[in-house]
């Protein structure tokens, strides 16, 4: 028997470049660290990046195409996605110079737990499978090009690994290739996933900055 519609999409847990949270809610920032008690989570975001702001996140969110081989419109597939707790990306600032180019972006998404009991899963591992599975079927041409053995952060237990896909775009004629590492990990009732997109193809990579905002986590 298949999961459910809702239950499908929280898999995905794609923190898709551009959604974002105002980062001010509920949240400590000075200059770049971001500190969420609430969810016991604190990270150094990359020098000269900046946060996304609430105001432009219906705008930004509307502009990425997705899912279009599902039979649910868009809108849908948002919606049921959710929000991601908070987004730093390279050109925050909306200039028009900025247009046509992809951003490097580090995302957060956090799932409580027991929204994803009933899917009939035994292990962690298990769980990231049927996850990547749900991303295969929202993001054009996804793959996984490279997984690594799993580490500690924190003392908790860290899963890494390398995806691609096909960034589509109202500003971008062509869909665009994109390179995805993806951390995942159990903490505190939650399954966090922490997204880095960055692109190649334009020549906008973040590899130091990824390493370094890996390096900064701190679980609490």
């Amino acid at each position: 028997m298949g999961i459910g519609r809702r239950q499908f999409f929280k898999l995905s847990s794609l923190a898709l470049a551009g959604l974002a949270v105002d980062p001010l809610n509920a949240v400590a920032i000075n200059d770049n660290v971001y500190v969420n008690k609430k969810l016991g989570i604190l990270f150094h975001k990359p020098e000269n990046w900046g946060f996304i702001a609430v105001k432009d996140f219906g705008k930004i969110k509307s502009e990425q195409i997705i899912g279009e081989g599902l039979e649910d419109s868009q809108e849908e597939i948002l919606e049921e996605l959710g929000d991601p707790i908070c987004i730093a990306t390279k050109y925050y600032q909306d200039k028009p110079e900025y247009k046509g180019i992809f951003s490097p972006t580090i995302t957060l998404n956090i799932t409580p737990k027991e929204e994803l009991e009933d899917l009939g899963h035994e292990t962690f591992e298990e769980l990231m499978e049927m996850s990547e599975f749900g991303t295969s079927m929202i993001l054009k041409d996804f793959e996984v090009t490279k997984k690594y053995k799993p580490y500690f952060i924190s003392n908790c237990k860290f899963y890494e690994y390398d995806a691609e896909y096909l960034f589509e775009h109202m500003e971008i004629n062509e869909p665009l290739k994109v390179e995805l590492k993806v951390l995942k990990v159990e903490h505190n009732g939650f399954y966090y996933d922490f997204n880095c997109h960055q692109s190649k193809a334009q020549n906008q990579l973040a590899n130091k900055e990824f390493e370094e905002f890996k390096k900064s986590i701190k679980l609490i």
